[in-house]
């Protein structure tokens, strides 16, 4: 009995660990560096580069240059993104190489952690790492 209540237990909290990452994704999030994990560049200064993820699954934002927007499912650790699109304007080189990794690291299945109000996304050995944008 002893160890089916422990088992119930341990389930449980499973269970709320997974449901509070997925849950603690949504929201604003301003990029602050990008790249290989090994070796990530500080984001283009005043670029605006935002990522929103919305409790419908959607998530929009900016590269720095041209906006986004697509879905998101969550699954334990891993976020699938499809159906994005994206306008075409063309920017400086920073910019440019900037939103070459974002598009990047959402596209397909990535893996994502959130700790201390920063998010990292991980996705082919690029990453995005992003911190919360508190409301105003």
């Amino acid at each position: 009995m002893k160890k089916y209540i422990a088992f119930l237990l341990i389930l449980t909290m499973l269970l709320s660990a997974c449901t509070s990452q997925a849950a603690s994704l949504t929201g604003k999030w301003a990029l602050v560096s990008y790249g290989p994990t090994e070796s990530r560049t500080a984001a283009v200064p005043d670029a605006d580069a935002t990522l929103t993820f919305a409790e419908d699954g959607t998530v929009t934002g900016s590269g720095g240059c041209n906006s986004l927007g697509g879905n998101y499912t969550v699954d334990g650790d891993a976020v699938t993104f499809s159906d994005f699109t994206m306008t075409l304007m063309a920017c400086d080189g920073a910019l440019m190489e900037q939103e070459g990794a974002v598009t990047q690291v959402l596209s397909g299945i990535a893996q994502f952690e959130i700790k201390d109000g920063t998010l990292t996304i991980v996705n082919n050995g690029i990453s995005l790492v992003l911190t919360a944008v508190t409301a105003e």
